[in-house]
């Protein structure tokens, strides 16, 4: 099993879709940043979840959570990463890019090298 391509999966999914798929609903909006109650740990009434929509970042100033929008999906899941996000891919319809895996490294004949057949045993 290949692992998955977070990075690029980052610039495939917004907070925007995540939130939507959560069923946030800001109480305020400023610019590009929404403030609403917190999708992880259910806090109906407040607004100390705050997400930057322009950097995909979010951050609780109650329940301390932070981080992206794969790791939101993750804590309001409450789920590992890796079957959370193939959940999410699932949920939006994309299919889940996988990293290639490195190439091993060619073994080296030692092509230069004579055979040793001078060379005399002693026993």
């Amino acid at each position: 099993m290949s692992g998955l391509d977070y990075q690029k999966l980052r610039t495939q999914i917004t907070i925007e879709q995540v939130l939507r798929l959560l069923g946030f609903r800001p109480l305020r909006r400023y610019a590009k940043t929404l403030r609403g109650p917190c999708p992880i740990h259910a806090s109906p009434d407040d607004r100390c979840f705050s997400v930057h929509l322009e950097r995909n970042l979010f951050r609780c100033f109650r329940c301390g959570a932070a981080g992206n929008q794969l790791d939101l999906w993750r804590l309001a899941q409450r789920r590992p990463l890796h079957p959370a996000t193939l959940d999410l891919c699932r949920q939006l319809g994309i299919q889940p890019p996988r990293l290639i895996p490195p190439h091993s490294p060619s073994k080296l004949k030692s092509r230069n090298r004579a055979p040793d057949s001078n060379r005399r045993t002693t026993r």
